[in-house]
């Protein structure tokens, strides 16, 4: 079953200009491509029997999916604070899908405050787990400095791990395109140690939290 992550929507708070402007349309073309929520709600405009109490109750992921679907109204009427808590509350367990989830809405401006370096701090914690999503995404803000350095090496180094640790083809050949459009600006030196870093890379085998 795929695990919520949630399509983006328009960040508000500030038009985008210069490299910012080229950073939102990267991301965007990457994210809406690949995010979108799962089409099935439940009968009737409902969350699923037991969803909740599972939410309620601790776990995770059925926090994760609460979240997801606050923030596309998805049996539930939408509501962006409502997203940011059960999400937020995932991602302090350590779960990889919710930390890339709640980047995301620090990205976008929804529910949180706007910030790419706090999407940074959690796409690198998602990441860190192999959550291919979130090294993607930790690619992309590398390839224009938002929120991190601007570093095309290591955007190459997340884009590749995206890329090996896609869970489709579909998925694949997106971060594929991404990678090698930025291959075609770097050098043959840049991109060969892009690889090895992909190549030596290890998962954290721990859930990680920005504040570990």
């Amino acid at each position: 079953m795929r695990r919520p992550t949630l399509a983006p929507a328009r960040r508000p708070e500030r038009p985008a200009t210069g490299r910012t402007a080229l950073h939102r349309r990267a991301a965007a073309a990457g994210l809406l491509a690949l995010l979108a929520l799962p089409a099935a709600t439940a009968a009737g405009g409902q969350l699923p029997p037991g969803l909740l109490e599972q939410a309620e109750g601790g776990d995770a992921a059925a926090q994760n999916d609460v979240g997801s679907r606050y923030y596309a109204g998805r049996g539930v009427a939408r509501d962006d604070a409502e997203a940011a808590r059960w999400i937020r509350s995932a991602a302090g367990q350590g779960y990889a899908p919710a930390q890339y989830n709640l980047g995301l809405l620090h990205f976008r401006n929804r529910g949180v405050a706007g910030s790419d370096a706090e999407a940074a701090r959690w796409y690198r914690a998602a990441a860190a787990q192999g959550y291919a999503p979130a090294q993607a995404g930790l690619g992309y803000l590398h390839i224009y400095g938002a929120g991190v350095e601007e570093n095309h090496v290591l955007a190459y180094m997340w884009l590749e791990l995206a890329f090996r640790g896609a869970p489709d083809d579909f998925t694949r050949r997106i971060y594929a395109q991404r990678r090698d459009e930025l291959a075609d600006r770097m050098t043959t030196e840049d991109t060969r140690e892009g690889r090895r870093l992909a190549d030596a890379w290890q998962p954290d085998g721990h859930p990680l939290t920005p504040n570990r």
